[in-house]
């Protein structure tokens, strides 16, 4: 208690953050677990016990269709709410932590994720759907801040997708500081795996890349022996694969779009004019 009436907008209060839980998940073999903050109460400061989760990446019903390009199974979910005492116990803002396992379905003959070059190429992908690909919400720019971090046999990029201000009217404080960060990495052949903090609401961002470096750092995955040898063939056949360390913005021209009509058998959305098309995989 005493450390939210300490807290304000520029020093928000995250209860758990000191007391994260360990989630735990077996996919298909492959063992992964992060720490994240274990929210019950704004005055809790008890520590919950480990979530243990399994995954079978392998049985399509587990996966929803997201595009033609990737099915998603979602394995947690949580929102973080933080506080600061001007607005008493009523939250400022959250932090969305989400975990996914994504199937590939674009990937073309002889490419494979476990290849870093070609690994590479199915995010740029992914976050092409999540932008101009998905244009029902506000133009976005991506990828921004980009890093490569590699954690025992996986290498992971970590990266994020922000408003784009200028497409913005009357843009707001709260509209640069709402954006998504993402660390994936490859599970098999054909599926990846993609941790996403969400922020929204009024938060300042070195408080954010505090929660969300914490969270990062927690994060393990242990490739199944399997997944091992496989990608140990995949080293061999292509030896100086890796991926950019470093990445611009991609400049997508987002489609021009409108409301459907319901009532006249239309779609949610209709594209009136094209934007960018997806990235291209090459093998």
């Amino acid at each position: 208690m005493l450390k939210l009436l300490s807290a304000s907008r520029h020093h928000p209060y995250l209860p758990g953050l000191e007391n994260p839980q360990l989630i735990r998940v077996n996919l298909s073999g492959s063992r992964f677990e992060f720490q994240v903050p274990a929210y019950l109460d704004f005055r809790t400061v008890e520590k919950l016990n480990p979530i243990d989760l399994r995954l079978d990446i392998h049985n399509l019903r587990y996966f929803s269709r997201a595009s033609p390009d990737f099915c998603s199974a979602t394995l947690f979910n949580r929102d973080l709410d933080f506080y600061s005492t001007p607005c008493g116990v009523k939250s400022i803002g959250t932090i969305g932590v989400v975990a996914m396992v994504e199937r590939v379905d674009c990937l073309p003959n002889g490419m494979n994720c476990l290849n870093p070059a070609h690994f590479e190429q199915v995010v740029m992908r992914l976050l092409h759907r999540l932008g101009p690909g998905n244009p029902g919400f506000w133009k976005k720019i991506a990828p921004v801040n980009w890093r490569v971090f590699c954690r025992g046999d996986s290498t992971w990029i970590n990266c994020e997708m922000r408003n784009d201000i200028d497409a913005i009217l009357k843009p707001t404080p709260y509209d640069n500081m709402q954006f998504t960060s993402f660390a994936i990495t490859a599970l098999d052949e054909r599926h990846i795996l993609r941790v996403m903090h969400n922020t929204l609401g009024y938060a300042p961002e070195p408080f954010v890349q505090k929660v969300r470096g914490q969270i990062c750092r927690s994060v393990k995955l242990t490739l199944s022996d399997e997944v091992k040898a496989r990608m140990a063939a995949v080293k061999a056949r292509w030896p100086n694969a890796k991926v950019s360390e470093f990445r611009e913005p991609e400049q997508w021209t987002y489609p021009k779009w409108r409301k459907g009509h319901a009532d006249l058998g239309e779609p949610n959305i209709v594209v009136s004019k094209l934007g960018s098309p997806p990235p291209e995989l090459k093998l």
